[in-house]
């Protein structure tokens, strides 16, 4: 089952955070930004429950774009499923979720990103119909100090 998140997801979604993101030492959920999230409209955490347990979760942000008219643009953040339910289908769904979120916002695109040593990730992305060729993505982390 698809829900956003609550604050009592905390704990799981971190655990999830730190299988998606090994080498990131600061990884914190905190219950409070949960319930931030939740009221926020313009940003979705969703969890995938399966027998009770938090198994995967997806992050949905809306952009305002200039580009077109009133249409946002969305992007999808840490996309992860526990690794002993993988191949379950449950990835899918919560990317399916998002897209149909999006769309019904009338969303322009959806975008992602993805570390380049993820290459499973990339095959799974390209199989929902994501194209990683006609872009480069470019970040930079901004120091909190």
């Amino acid at each position: 089952m698809i829900r956003e998140a609550v604050p009592e997801d905390a704990p799981s979604i971190e655990q999830l955070y730190r299988i998606l993101l090994p080498d990131q030492k600061d990884i914190k959920v905190l219950p409070a930004r949960i319930g931030q999230i939740a009221t926020n409209p313009e940003s979705f955490l969703y969890v995938y429950e399966a027998d009770g347990a938090v198994v995967g979760t997806v992050h949905l942000h809306f952009c305002m774009d200039a580009l077109s008219g009133e249409r946002p643009f969305a992007v999808i953040e840490r996309v992860v499923t526990a690794p002993e339910t993988r191949g379950k289908g449950y990835g899918a769904a919560l990317m399916r979720h998002a897209e149909e979120t999006a769309a019904a916002r009338g969303a322009l695109k959806v975008m992602l990103s993805s570390a380049m040593r993820r290459t499973e990730a990339h095959r799974f992305y390209e199989r929902l119909g994501y194209d990683g060729d006609g872009s480069r993505l470019f970040k930079r982390y901004l120091n909190s100090d």
